[in-house]
């Protein structure tokens, strides 16, 4: 393996390199112009007729045209210069930009942007997990692809963004609950999953051969500690929080939830609470129909996350209609 001798002068040769920009590939060598020989090298950039002006066509689309190389000349000298097709920054996700953007993360932080509204709340006994689980067919069964999973019997998860990333990470999250407890004999701490899954989630946007999950996920659970909450950003970023939200409707969530009094919520009331929310934030001009879906972790679930009891589903959903009624009247 060797690099592509360019033909050019001896006086060129000692001006400094000024090829700039990125190269990107998307064959299956990483560096793709090392995997010339020196003979192949040539035989692309002599490829073509020399122009009336001496100009001779090298390399005019590098490996799917990310790039094009032309060939100038000034008297006796040549020089090879890169010009950029298009940015050129946003075709991997090991390349920053010049002001230290990342822009396929950005692009995986629209998916979840574009999703139907998650939200998550810490009341004093626990943790409530809601979800705007939009309806994309009316021929879809009630509780298909659902949005809220269990992780252990003490925490849970749900998902805002692409359904299919999420079940990866609900999958990689029970992989580590059940190897942690296996190893250690007890159950693992919320905190010490949220950092594993935040690792695995940042792990996909190292390397130029993976791609960033497009979804984000509010992580609840109860543990020695208490009620805990986490949120996992796609960046591989988490923090914990009283109160979180993620999805189209996020902004104005999280402006509801800065209302509440958390500390002095049970989660029977925050159940109708965040129940409101979601209602609330939902727009029905330009949003589909939607599911609802409610979990808790408390004392009334035995500290174990499970799906709210259709009872008390149905009274929050009527709470939330009647406010949202109440507020359209004003």
């Amino acid at each position: 393996m060797c690099d592509v001798e360019l033909p050019v002068s001896r006086k060129a040769d000692r001006r400094p390199n000024t090829t700039h920009g990125l190269f990107f590939s998307r064959s299956s060598h990483r560096l793709p112009l090392r995997s010339l020989s020196r003979g192949d090298g040539r035989r692309l950039c002599d490829r073509g007729r020399p122009t009336p002006g001496g100009l001779r066509p090298a390399l005019r689309q590098v490996f799917l045209g990310t790039f094009a190389a032309d060939e100038h000349s000034r008297g006796d000298e040549k020089k090879l210069t890169m010009s950029s097709i298009g940015t050129g920054y946003d075709l991997s996700v090991t390349t920053f930009s010049p002001d230290g953007r990342v822009f396929q993360v950005e692009y995986a932080t629209k998916a979840v942007d574009n999703s139907g509204t998650v939200v998550g709340i810490k009341c004093k006994d626990g943790i409530v997990l809601g979800v705007e689980k939009l309806v994309t067919s009316k021929m879809m069964l009630e509780g298909s692809n659902r949005r809220i999973h269990s992780v252990h019997r003490h925490s849970g998860l749900a998902v805002a963004g692409l359904a299919a990333d999420g079940r990866q990470i609900v999958s990689r999250a029970k992989s580590e609950a059940a190897s942690y407890e296996k190893v250690y004999g007890e159950p693992i701490s919320v905190k010490e999953l949220a950092d594993r899954v935040a690792s695995y989630v940042h792990l996909c946007t190292l390397y130029w051969w993976l791609r960033p999950f497009g979804c984000g996920v509010i992580l609840g659970g109860y543990d020695r500690d208490g009620p805990q909450l986490y949120m996992i950003e796609p960046s591989g970023v988490s923090y914990k929080y009283f109160g979180a939200a993620l999805g189209k409707g996020r902004q104005a969530a999280k402006t509801e939830i800065e209302k509440l009094k958390l500390s002095e919520l049970t989660c029977r009331e925050g159940i109708v609470e965040v129940a409101k929310i979601i209602y609330g934030v939902h727009d029905e001009a330009k949003d589909k129909a939607f599911e609802l879906e409610l979990s808790w972790i408390c004392d009334e679930s035995d500290r174990q996350h499970q799906k709210v009891p259709n009872n008390l589903l149905e009274q929050a959903k009527a709470a939330a209609q009647a406010a949202l009624e109440e507020m359209d009247a004003d």
